[in-house]
């Protein structure tokens, strides 16, 4: 690595970091550190669907209305809403690395908590520190990830990460299957709060992001950062590093709070697209998704055969997210993910008017298929739109703005419910991804094949 000595920080106040990450040949380290991250997003996952599996258990086990079963499934959302917008500035703040653990350790211990509520009022608090936890991870990984990445693999791999989602939902609904009728609903939160110890992983194994190291004025550790991730890649490579090309695309300061810098000239249109699709997709996601299992339960099945029935429903995100996480780097982030968000309405609204058990699976797959392809493009989509500075700040306020969407979802989709029937729930599911829809494709820049500091120049 003596080639890359000579890039002295006297010679240049620049440590042209971009360029440096976007010459890396993908290799074993890349992978792994995507792949740490990625397995910390599967554990969220996993504990953030066990709602969907559990509500039915836990409203007859503390005789809850329909609304109050709603109002236990929209607290982790609630969580979420404050985990989400405080870490998101966090992130910026004080690192990637520090707050990806802080949250980890908060689920984590909170997951825990809820396995010992006494009643109602403690699983509804510890619910919602959980959900400040796993709302605080979001934004960080999804962040963290792309900065890591060059420019060609950035956005598939994000794409998988966020894919992960319907496989979380899937183990989520082994774990309900196998476990409650052995030992119970408590078991369930300790098993799900114990991958938490994987910040130990993170803690040992994970660089923290030389982009955001750079952007903080923190240049010699950025520096050292760039070197061992050179150097890792480059014995993997088996071959000297290929020169980087100075493309002038670097970082502009700026004097601006990052919240106010939202609203600049340069991203107004950018966050008020974010700032519509994201609570539109996660009310519409979260209200039809945590009442998948008490809707089949209402249709007459048992909470065992609803829980088969939703597991191979949510089977059909696994190829959505692939064929997203494909297609967004041939076509585009805003063809993929404005299509799939136009074919998760219909999908939701026939759904929604199954007129029996082979339509109701066949429209369920679909649904699933495209709502996770619609995610996997959005949560790529996301953190491009911002530079270093505020990107995990961007996303993690679009995912907090996103989040009044899901705690409203599942409450007041239990009132529909009660009032209108399962038809109209679906239809009204339908009309926000259509909403969504619209708003990406008239103010949303495409972003596919550019380097993150070219998209934000």
């Amino acid at each position: 690595m003596e080639k890359q000595a000579h890039f002295n920080i006297e010679d240049s106040q620049r440590l042209f970091i971009p360029e440096r990450i976007e010459r890396l040949p993908m290799t074993g380290f890349q992978r792994k550190c995507a792949a740490i991250i990625v397995i910390a997003w599967l554990f969220d996952t996993i504990d953030l669907g066990s709602m969907t599996f559990l509500l039915s258990t836990l409203k007859a086990e503390f005789q809850l209305t329909t609304t109050q079963a709603g109002l236990l499934g929209s607290m982790s959302f609630a969580g979420m809403f404050f985990g989400a917008m405080i870490s998101g500035m966090a992130a910026d703040k004080f690192g990637r690395l520090k707050t990806l653990q802080i949250s980890m350790l908060l689920w984590g211990v909170s997951g825990l908590l809820c396995a010992m509520a006494t009643n109602v009022e403690m699983l509804f608090v510890f619910r919602f520190l959980l959900g400040i936890g796993l709302g605080a991870e979001l934004p960080v990984a999804t962040a963290m990830l792309p900065e890591l990445l060059p420019k060609t693999h950035r956005g598939r791999y994000v794409a998988i990460m966020e894919g992960l989602l319907p496989v979380g939902l899937i183990i989520a609904g082994l774990i309900t299957y196998f476990v409650l009728p052995l030992v119970g609903w408590r078991w369930i939160f300790v098993i799900e709060a114990i991958p938490a110890f994987w910040l130990l992983v993170i803690r040992r194994k994970l660089p923290e992001s030389p982009r955001w190291l750079e952007s903080k004025g923190y240049t010699q550790q950025a520096e050292e950062t760039m070197v061992m991730m050179e150097r890792e890649v480059e014995a993997r490579y088996g071959k000297p590093l290929p020169d980087f090309v100075k493309s002038g695309f670097n970082e502009e300061q700026s004097n601006k709070a990052p919240i106010t810098e939202l609203w600049s000239s340069l991203y107004w249109k950018r966050t008020l697209m974010l700032w519509i699709i994201w609570p539109f997709l996660l009310f519409g996601y979260y209200g039809l998704t945590t009442w998948l299992g008490s809707l089949l339960v209402e249709a007459g099945f048992t909470i065992t055969t609803s829980i088969t029935y939703i597991i191979l429903i949510t089977l059909g995100g696994i190829p959505g997210f692939l064929a997203s996480s494909y297609l967004i780097e041939k076509v585009g982030r805003k063809p993929v993910a404005s299509i799939a968000m136009v074919m998760t309405a219909v999908s939701a609204y026939l759904y929604g008017h199954a007129g029996n058990l082979t339509t109701l699976i066949i429209w369920g797959f679909l649904l699933q298929f495209f709502i996770y392809a619609m995610w996997s493009a959005v949560y790529a989509y996301t953190p491009e739109l911002y530079p270093t500075r505020m990107r995990a700040t961007g996303c993690g306020l679009s995912s907090a703005i996103g989040r009044v969407g899901a705690l409203l979802g599942p409450f007041i989709v239990g009132i529909v419910l009660v009032n209108y029937g399962v038809g109209t729930v679906f239809t009204m599911g339908a009309s926000t991804f259509l909403i969504s829809a619209v708003a990406i494709l008239l103010l949303g820049p495409e972003t596919k094949g550019k380097v993150l500091e070219e998209v934000n120049h």
